[in-house]
């Protein structure tokens, strides 16, 4: 009697931890779900109700949180369910179309982050064609309806009998076993977007980390091509003026007033004195009035690693006179369309679409290579707990990413934080004020 109660104590306490740790790891799956709906939600809201975030990139990001949005509404739930009950109740046909909805949708997922990754390429790569094609997002729509149309299509041959005999034995749903299928299904979901995604990211990091020296290099040697062409062109102007001005016997001032937006310099000197840094003579005198306006293009290739660029040099002499009144000569000499302001810009841009990438791929590889990897040894493991389990943990290691796209995509980009704080934090403080009100009426 007393070993039978023995032993029933010893089941009873073996039995707790284990129902304990059960809820816990339910517990913790549940706030994954809730993060995955919240977080997609958000997104598909943001894109929907900003005119700011209806972009090109934004409707692959937008199709990247739908696929993630159904994996929590559809295929964590049941997951959940699952591993509290330990078996699957409800039957063969709706393990097929859960696990079916389960490679659509985070194949779709995959295959979104992929689209992405080549929009971005192409935008860095190939900046002026590329632009032009993604004014219309009929190219995008296509690109997104090509994804689904591949997820589906590696959904299906199951559907069709390409699956291993026997899968819907006893009370157990798990993905397809027949070797033919789980190879093509992990190249096609997987391995094959991974090595693009890679590639991408590689050759962006690459095209960034080069325009980045381009651009300190050109920086220096266009500052002091600019400063030679500008001074040579000076001098000849000046050239004329100055005989202009001792021919009528006229004292003449010269400054620099405007080389380029953030370069400036200031001078004066005598007119007998030559000097190249001038740009702007007064003169006095007595006399008849005229205007001189002169345009002078030039252009420099400061490397022939950069492409040429060009720019103009305005050149506006006006000697005004009036006979009670001194008169002024004044030479301005400016730089247009020569600001690095666009280069800056686009290699900021391209800067920050590298660090993203650089996360995108970082989050992609760590939670969806461990899983695929196992599951191309799953034809040839045998079937047992611990197999289930581990395939169970690493399964949910795949969903987590896409938990974690939203953060990525989203929190990463100013437009998305101010959009999501308007739908959530400045929304429920207006309701509640509006409440408020409404109770001291």
């Amino acid at each position: 009697m007393s070993t039978e109660t023995s032993n029933t104590t010893n089941d009873t306490s073996g039995q707790t931890p284990i129902h304990t740790e059960n809820l816990a790891l339910v517990a913790l799956l549940s706030i994954v779900i809730v993060v995955t709906i919240i977080g997609n939600t958000l997104i598909i809201l943001a894109v929907s109700t900003t005119r700011r975030l209806r972009t090109v990139t934004n409707c692959f990001i937008m199709s990247l949180a739908v696929a993630d949005w159904l994996v929590g509404v559809f295929v964590m739930p049941p997951a959940v369910a699952y591993r509290l009950m330990g078996k699957w109740e409800l039957g063969w046909i709706f393990c097929d179309i859960w696990v079916s909805l389960d490679i659509l949708l985070c194949t779709a997922s995959i295959l979104s982050l992929c689209a992405i990754s080549v929009d971005r390429y192409l935008a860095v790569t190939q900046p002026l064609s590329y632009s032009r094609k993604r004014r219309s997002k009929r190219l995008a729509f296509s690109m997104i309806l090509v994804v689904w149309i591949l997820s589906a299509l590696i959904t299906c041959p199951p559907m069709f009998g390409w699956y291993e005999p026997g899968r819907h034995e006893g009370k157990i749903c798990r993905y397809n076993k027949n070797v033919g299928y789980v190879i093509f299904s992990a190249m096609f979901s997987f391995f094959i977007p991974m090595v693009i995604v890679l590639y991408v990211y590689v050759r962006i990091s690459c095209i960034v980390a080069q325009r980045h020296d381009q651009m300190s290099h050109i920086s220096t040697r266009s500052r002091k091509s600019q400063k030679l062409v500008l001074n040579a062109k000076e001098e000849s102007d000046m050239d004329r003026v100055s005989s202009e001005c001792e021919e009528q016997n006229l004292k003449c001032t010269r400054y620099i007033s405007h080389i380029s937006a953030r370069m400036v310099t200031t001078a004066t000197d005598p007119l007998n004195h030559q000097n190249n840094h001038n740009n702007s003579v007064e003169t006095r005198k007595n006399g008849t009035s005229r205007a001189i306006r002169t345009t002078i293009n030039y252009s420099f290739a400061p490397e022939p690693i950069a492409p040429q660029r060009t720019a103009s040099l305005y050149t506006t002499t006006s000697l005004s006179t009036n006979r009670s009144r001194p008169e002024s000569l004044q030479l301005d000499v400016s730089i247009l369309n020569f600001e690095p302001a666009t280069r800056v810009s686009s290699f900021r841009r391209e800067t920050k679409t590298a660090q993203t990438l650089s996360i995108v791929v970082g989050g992609f590889v760590a939670c969806w290579l461990p899983f695929f990897i196992y599951y191309l040894l799953t034809p040839i493991l045998p079937t047992n707990d611990a197999n289930e389990v581990i395939m169970g943990y690493l399964t949910w290691l795949g969903w987590i990413n896409s938990a974690i796209n939203p953060f990525i995509y989203a929190f990463y980009s100013p437009d998305f934080r101010i959009a999501f704080w308007r739908l959530t934090i400045k929304h429920f403080s207006k309701s509640r004020r509006a409440d408020i009100a409404f109770q001291h009426k």
